[in-house]
């Protein structure tokens, strides 16, 4: 049976954000919504994976917090993920979560893939999530650094730019 949640991001065709902020309102980020999010990220129907990891990063961006179960999940789904945006949205919300000790992995893994992203931005982001991953898992740290070392050099001015808000420590 499919979630309210599920139902109302069936109405976002992937370019008019307005439905997204309605669904943005319209639920409270509990964290039974937020569970339903991470799991949405994973959906078939890519715009519904879109929608719903936009949400989550927006709630999160807002004070919402992940309990440590879902942040559990969300390591869980991170493989199986392909689409850009999904990509991109998440990797906004790894700096606003507790990545425990046994979830580590799975993130820096994600972000390292990522920060072979086709969208410049992906990369970018890519980078500074996995930066400040390191951050609170030293183990990452040479790993972190070496990919600081190729966004200053990678042809794209946002990955430039990002690199140089890191190392300004924006």
């Amino acid at each position: 049976m499919k979630s309210a949640l599920e139902l109302a991001l069936l109405d976002y065709d992937g370019k008019h954000a307005d439905i997204l902020k309605e669904l943005r309102d319209q639920f409270v980020p509990n964290a039974s919504v937020l569970r339903q999010t991470v799991r949405l990220a994973g959906h078939d129907n890519v715009l519904i994976a879109q929608g719903a990891t936009w949400l989550l990063w927006t709630w999160l961006t807002n004070g919402a917090r992940l309990t440590p179960h879902i942040v559990a999940e969300l390591a869980e789904v991170l493989p199986g993920l392909t689409d850009k945006w999904v990509l991109l949205h998440l990797v906004r919300c790894v700096p606003l979560v507790t990545v425990e000790a046994p979830h580590a992995d799975a993130f820096a893994r994600f972000l390292q893939r990522c920060c072979e992203g086709e969208l410049p931005f992906l990369r970018a982001w890519a980078v500074d999530s996995l930066h400040r991953l390191s951050l609170d898992h030293a183990k990452f740290a040479a790993v972190a650094r070496r990919r600081m070392e190729a966004a200053a050099v990678d042809p794209a001015p946002s990955v430039r730019k990002r690199l140089e808000k890191i190392l300004q420590g924006r």
